[in-house]
């Protein structure tokens, strides 16, 4: 439905908080939804040659040896042999499936000349370089030295591939280059806590779509750190997304985590007395009642579209996963509430579907970024896991709505991706030294940088 936007105030205020939605929600939220992370970012600006300077960028470029970093999924190496080449800025790596409950990871390099082991994901029996021949086990050991009688300095047993620390979480492969690195629990805190109840372990890739954007990968990430944006750039779900109810949660103690959470099926505070609850659902549900529409609901009296929707989404998630959701508060049925992993990743908590994002810069360059969306889905206990989904790389001139599998999603991201060309653009055409950003809107974009800023001084 259209929208006045004449009537919004300039001095509009949040009609109600996130934890608002959370007092009156019909089942008791979870503890880690109560755990508002407050940590002050301050109101500095930023200086935009963080986003177009080659020089900071290769500043940045070592960050990316010193951080937990997702590398794949586990069902994209299912068998023994199987292994996926993971590539960020100059740096490529081999994870490896070693047996079958032991993932390794190594640089993709030949210990003697420097040759690429593998060119793209497969499946190998051994690592035979495609050179000279040099060849590695599964396990990194050295398996075979041509002209060995050539090499007197060469011990085979101490010529084995480095081994890149290598862990798992929820399905997905994690790998940080770093001797000294931070366990991984500690790294993630407190995702992994918050996620426990949510079913990961019967999950699996369900969507895969990429595309090359044009802008530094941190101007491509942010666009998805805060739901400011929404008015302008997305005024179409302003009907049922409170994107000015938004809670964003900073941790003092936890750098490399943060979150947002996002009512939804709720209207904004934007245009909250133009709609009825009925509105709200329809908008939320993409539908309006047609004579032809039999399957068409009418809210009951005292219904609102988020118990509505939040049934609805019950009765979905527990048809997937089999489990009894009845106990379950609406908003982790409902909301869209998401964490970003520093320095790259994002995650959609929740039954399912899960949303996630991976932002990478483009063959080392500082303005272009290959931006990954997806959908984690769940699968009964008792059944095995899928196959992931295939990569759908869409090409320059393709649109993300071009993506079938993303359903309503590629539309949104097309409305964001014309925002990211023109911030870079703008970025590279500014005469002003700052950068200005929101004190609580924004807040998460500020928390990215200050924990950049803690590896680019180390």
């Amino acid at each position: 439905m259209g929208y006045d936007l004449e009537k919004i105030p300039a001095q509009t205020s949040p009609h109600s908080t996130y934890q608002d939605y959370l007092d009156a929600d019909r089942n008791e939220a979870p503890r880690a939804f109560r755990e508002v992370g407050n940590d002050d970012m301050g109101t500095a600006p930023l200086d935009p040659k963080r986003y177009t300077s080659r020089e900071f960028y290769e500043r940045e470029r070592a960050m990316w040896d010193k951080v937990w970093q997702m590398a794949c999924r586990e069902e994209h190496i299912p068998n023994v042999g199987d292994y996926h080449v993971y590539e960020i800025a100059k740096r490529s790596y081999l994870i490896v499936r070693v047996e079958e409950n032991l993932i390794k990871a190594y640089p993709n390099v030949c210990l003697h000349r420097g040759r690429k082991l593998r060119d793209e994901s497969g499946h190998a029996e051994q690592f035979r370089c495609p050179f000279h021949g040099f060849t590695w086990a599964l396990d990194g050991s050295s398996a075979h030295i041509p002209c060995e009688w050539d090499f007197p300095d060469l011990k085979q047993e101490s010529f084995s591939l480095p081994e890149i620390h290598c862990e798992t979480w929820a399905g997905w492969v994690f790998i940080n280059p770093d001797p000294d690195a931070m366990p991984i629990d500690q790294y993630l805190d407190p995702i992994k806590r918050h996620y426990e109840p949510y079913l990961w372990d019967q999950s699996y890739l369900g969507v895969h779509v990429g595309k090359v954007l044009k802008g530094n990968w941190k101007v491509i990430q942010e666009a998805f750190m805060e739901s400011f944006h929404s008015l302008d750039t997305h005024p179409q779900i302003v009907g049922s997304v409170d994107d000015f109810g938004c809670q964003y949660d900073t941790w003092q103690d936890k750098p490399h985590v943060n979150r947002m959470m996002v009512p939804f099926a709720a209207a904004s505070s934007y245009v909250i007395d133009q709609v009825t609850q009925q509105d709200v659902y329809d908008e939320w549900r993409g539908r309006r009642p047609t004579e032809s529409d039999q399957d068409y609901r009418t809210l009951e009296p005292g219904e609102t579209a988020r118990t509505a929707v939040a049934d609805e989404n019950r009765a979905m998630a527990e048809a997937a996963t089999g489990e009894d959701l009845s106990k379950v508060s609406d908003a982790e049925l409902v909301d869209g509430w998401y964490y970003n992993i520093f320095p790259n990743m994002m995650f959609w908590g929740g039954y399912g579907p899960n949303m996630w994002y991976r932002f990478r810069p483009w063959q080392d360059s500082e303005s272009e970024t290959l931006m990954e969306v997806g959908y984690i889905l769940r699968h009964p206990k008792d059944q095995p896991k899928p196959a992931p989904a295939p990569f759908n790389f869409l090409t320059l001139d393709q649109k993300w709505e071009d993506a079938e599998e993303l359903g309503g999603l590629g539309f949104v991201l097309d409305q964001d991706t014309t925002n990211m060309a023109g911030v870079q653009d703008g970025l590279n055409a500014t005469f002003r030294p700052e950068v200005q950003l929101a004190h609580y809107q924004e807040n998460r974009i500020r928390r990215t940088h200050r924990t950049l800023d803690m590896y680019l001084d180390d």
